[in-house]
């Protein structure tokens, strides 16, 4: 359970111990002797935890065990934190937890000195010499008290009879047990084995002269390779069914018992009645008994005995059935094939490459649209090469990806060098709720059980969960990448049905999920001596909600219904905290200052009170340890307090629904390793030192406007994004002016190379001036107006993978060229104008992922025609062909056109003689069309007589209204064939 943890810390103390660091940092005399000590003891621990872990719930001495060590391993993480945290504030010169004013130089300085996704120092982290640091002997001192109690900890691992993972007993978790039922993907591949199979169970009898009347045929092959699903589609055939009057079906295992494995086979005649039997020599009479007249079918999948003599009597009971009666066997040895008196062993070699793929695929890609699925093609067919034509190995894999929506999920899979499908394919049994648990991975465990944090049918999101994980150090991981990790861990335990999503349509990292109430009780008791839940229900408390039971409660979550905060525990019970959890939504918080001032060792803080609305400085930026803060709710809460730019290990800071606090402290730029910044839309005021955060994933979005109204140069700029290349997800840009300054800003931006995000928004301000505002268009102003304009949307070209653009208030004579450019966004799904006044639509038929487009607002285009289309002149003049010389929106689902003022012509494609071009297929997969407010448009392109739409509205188009309503055009008669059409 702690194995992850003791990973890391393992890490983090061979760094301290190493050689180089001892000779060069006198911060590091004794320290390092000690920290070797420490690190060969977590060793010793680690190699049992694996055996600790399966015995933990049934014995309670090793419960007890694991218990003290997680205590341990709690002091180990306050150790390295607060040497961190010496070791940074030696290094800035400043004493520990003093109120420091932020200046961007000085940010700037301490991006250089520290920067790493986690507050394990390294060697970079010390480069500056240390002379002085006061309590370096108390490390020392810390650390050796720790290492006697590991001394303990050893001991009685040794008298628990602990063992390390090579020598522990694996019969503890059960192995994978299969049936004849099942769904499965047939392969070309595997029907050429299956009638090889079936040719051989259904031939008569040769060559038996007076022998066994049972003949055996055998499928051998490496594990994961498809025996078993060979063998199923074997017995599910309608030939096999109707030729034999018994089929049976046994899972024999590696574990073999004559006994268990008899009693299958009887269970299977009697049509699963049970016998009364207990002996094994009326069981096998019983068999010889009821097989007697019979030709059968037994499959035994998954032999792994040796020893030919385990099946005598077996075999013996079974010779009373018809000739022609069939064994097949599923083995991976070709030795046990032999032992079995195998009459015809059948091969099972890998699947060819394309028909791997094709499994694959079937798996992973179900419920994807084809435009996903050409997006993720070339990534399938790297991951399908890696299954090495194994059916498990593909079919497992294909599974696990079917739980991730994003290309670069994808990419951080294929990148990976943890390719075990046979942990994945034991988790995917379905299992008693224990044995589940027991499968997890060590760390996954963790996180469930850290899940019993939150209240019973609370809805949780993915968001607030890996976080969480985040914040306790459950997640680690060499590339630094702890959010994919987190989201690998919650996909496991959604598919393992520990959690369960709230809409199983929801893909994106903001799905909700719920814990059903068994599941929180079980992982209530697993966190028993951890975590405690505390619901007043409006009672009166007249005792410390931490009394004098509560001495390992690491985790509090306090619901509180009244005004006042009630007596919280004394000063030890505050200090072991990690995780505390307040939602009081009637309470000011005014005692809050007290109890914060003695949560020393506090890694996640979450308080939602809508009526607090100051957080105590000089109580907050002493938690130090604190990687997760979340106000989110904390409706009056107007300012962040400067101090709060001290806690060195911040990873996320949730402020959403904060409505009243609009800018941050200036020091934000000291939050070196802060990850995720998660506001509202509103225009917060961003300070200018954020731009070195450079590990930042989570910000909403950037108010240029505000920070070109700063004389002062205090606030985040458009230019200031240039290092900010982590960013993930959503992204806003609004305030944009298009002045000449902000070209260049816009191209320092460079949000090319921002390849996280996935959604972005470019928000124009509207500065006064517009094409039609009496000014003359050679006006000089006027026109570089417009230049500036179109340089500035040219230069904030997104990245290549962005999936989501919306473009608001452009008021531009026409659009940039990079959103016409099917190269460019080849993999935009979603498109949305609002407000832009260019007088042409850009041409965007030729996007081959576009499936909705909106576009609202566009008061100066009147015409609508090829251009949008996509169409070339070389299109027009192959018109003639039999062939589509050109296919325009492909994937369009959704258009939606509003508010044009001025447009009136909507015109079909024609060729260079003014015919109709008809070898052009427009819209193919065109479901809905909306056309609202665009009182001058005089009619619909007759292109749309070929699209299968099956809703259209139309609102306040008065001209098209009533020529469909009276149906006096013949060119509308073809909306009578749509199911839904809405006219008003």
């Amino acid at each position: 359970m702690v194995d992850s943890v003791l990973y890391d810390l393992g890490k983090a103390l061979a760094t301290l111990a190493a050689d180089k660091l001892k000779e060069e940092y006198t911060l590091l005399v004794g320290v390092g002797e000690e920290g070797e000590k420490l690190q060969r003891k977590l060793k010793k621990i680690k190699s049992v935890l694996a055996d600790a872990e399966k015995r933990e719930l049934m014995e309670e001495n090793v419960k007890s065990w694991l218990d003290d060590l997680k205590d341990v391993v709690f002091d180990i993480e306050d150790v390295l934190d607060d040497w961190t945290m010496e070791v940074v504030f030696v290094n800035q010169g400043k004493p520990k937890h003093d109120d420091v004013q932020n200046e961007t130089t000085s940010s700037d300085r301490e991006e250089n000195k520290v920067r790493s996704s986690s507050c394990i120092p390294t060697p970079c982290s010390c480069f500056k010499p240390i002379q002085k640091v006061k309590s370096r002997h108390d490390i020392a001192t810390r650390i050796e008290a720790i290492n006697v109690r590991l001394d303990e900890i050893n001991k009685l691992k040794n008298d628990y009879n602990l063992m390390s993972a090579r020598g522990s007993d694996q019969s503890m978790i059960p192995r994978r047990l299969t049936t004849s039922f099942g769904q499965f993907k047939e392969l070309d591949a595997q029907n050429i084995i299956k009638e090889r199979v079936i040719q051989a169970l259904l031939q008569p009898d040769q060559g038996t002269d007076g022998g066994s009347k049972i003949q055996v045929t055998s499928l051998v092959g490496m594990g994961g390779i498809g025996k078993t699903t060979i063998a199923k589609i074997v017995y599910n055939d309608d030939n096999v069914k109707s030729h034999f009057n018994k089929l049976m079906w046994v899972c024999v295992s590696d574990t073999f018992s004559e006994m268990n494995v008899s009693k299958a086979i009887l269970n299977a005649l009697l049509s699963g009645r049970s016998s009364d039997s207990e002996q094994l020599q009326q069981i096998l009479e019983e068999i010889h008994k009821f097989i007697e007249g019979k030709r059968f079918l037994l499959v035994l999948d998954d032999v792994w005995t040796e020893n030919d003599g385990d099946w005598n009597a077996i075999m013996s009971s079974l010779s009373s059935c018809l000739p022609g009666s069939r064994v097949l066997v599923t083995t991976r040895n070709r030795r046990v094939a032999r032992a079995m008196k195998t009459n015809v062993a059948v091969p099972v070699n890998e699947l060819p490459e394309e028909e791997c793929l094709s499994l694959f695929q079937h798996f992973a890609f179900s419920g994807r649209g084809e435009s996903e699925r050409h997006n993720l093609e070339s990534i399938a067919q790297e991951m399908a090469k890696r299954c090495k034509g194994l059916v498990l190995a593909a079919e497992t894999l294909g599974r696990a990806m079917a739980f991730k929506s994003t290309k670069r999920e994808w990419e951080v899979v294929l990148k990976s060098n943890l390719w075990n499908f046979e942990k994945i394919t034991v988790g995917e049994l379905p299992m008693a709720l224990l044995l589940s648990y027991i499968d997890l991975p060590s760390p996954i465990k963790r996180c469930f059980a850290c899940c019993c944090v939150f209240q019973k049918d609370q809805i949780m999101s993915k968001r607030d969960l890996v976080w969480l994980w985040m914040g306790l150090g459950l997640l680690s991981s060499e590339t630094g990448q702890m959010e994919i990790v987190g989201e690998d861990y919650f996909n496991i335990l959604v598919a393992r049905s520990f959690l369960k999503k709230i809409d199983e349509e929801e893909v994106s990292f903001y799905i909700e999920v719920k814990m059903h109430d068994i599941i929180h009780d079980f992982a209530q008791f697993l966190m028993k001596n951890e975590v405690l839940l505390f619901s007043e229900d409006g009672e009166v408390i007249d005792q410390p909600i931490l009394n004098k039971g509560s001495a390992k409660i690491r985790h509090l979550t306090m619901v509180l219904r009244r005004s006042q905060l009630p007596t919280v525990g004394n000063d030890d019970d505050l200090k072991r905290l990690r995780m505390v959890g307040i939602e009081a939504p009637d309470c000011e918080l005014s005692d809050l200052r007290d109890v914060l001032s003695k949560l020393s060792c506090v890694r996640v803080l979450r308080i939602m009170s809508e009526k607090m609305n100051v957080v105590p400085s000089g109580s907050i930026g002493k938690l130090t340890h604190l990687r997760y803060v979340d106000f989110s709710g904390c409706w009056e809460l107007k300012e962040l307090p400067e101090s709060i730019c001290d806690l060195f290990c911040l990873q996320t800071l949730n402020i959403r629904d904060c409505s009243r606090l609009k800018k941050l402290p200036k020091g934000m730029g000291k939050l070196v390793n802060l990850r995720h910044l998660y506001t509202d839309r509103s225009a917060y005021q961003l300070p200018k030192g954020m731009k070195g955060l450079s590990s930042l994933q989570t910000l909403w979005g950037l108010n240029v406007g505000e920070s070109q109204l700063d004389i002062n140069h205090e606030l985040l700029g458009l230019g200031d994004l240039q290092n900010l290349n982590s960013l993930q997800g959503e992204f806003w840009l609004t305030g944009i002016k298009g002045g000449m300054v902000e070209v260049e800003e816009a191209e320092k931006a460079a949000l090319h190379s921002k390849t996280g995000i996935s959604y972005l928004t470019l928000e124009f301000d509207n500065d006064g001036y517009s094409d039609d505002d009496g000014v003359c268009s050679d006006d000089e102003g006027v026109i570089n107006r417009m230049i500036h304009r179109l340089k500035v949307l040219e230069a904030l070209k997104p990245h290549k993978d962005l999936e989501q653009l919306e473009i608001w208030g452009y008021n531009g004579k026409r659009f940039a060229s990079w959103i016409s450019c099917r190269d460019w966004l080849s993999n935009v799904k979603h498109l949305k104008f609002y407000n832009c006044q260019p007088s042409l639509l850009p041409s965007l038929g030729t996007l081959p992922s576009l499936a909705s487009l909106e576009i609202v607002g566009m008061s100066g285009v009147k015409s609508v025609g090829e251009e949008f289309l996509g169409i070339e002149k070389s299109h027009l003049a192959s018109s003639s062909s039999s062939q589509p010389a050109f296919v325009a929106f492909p994937k369009l689902k959704t258009l939606i056109f509003g508010h044009f003022d001025e447009w009136e012509i909507w015109a079909d494609p024609k060729d260079n003689n003014n015919v109709q071009v008809t070898n052009i297929i427009i819209m193919s997969s065109l479901s809905t069309l909306t056309i609202g407010y665009c009182r001058k448009l005089k009619s619909l392109p007759r292109f749309l007589a070929a699209a299968p739409i099956k809703e259209l509205k139309i609102f306040v188009c008065p001209l098209i209204e009533g020529s469909i309503r009276d149906g006096c055009e013949e060119q509308y008669r073809w909306v009578s064939n749509i199911p839904s059409v809405e006219i008003r």
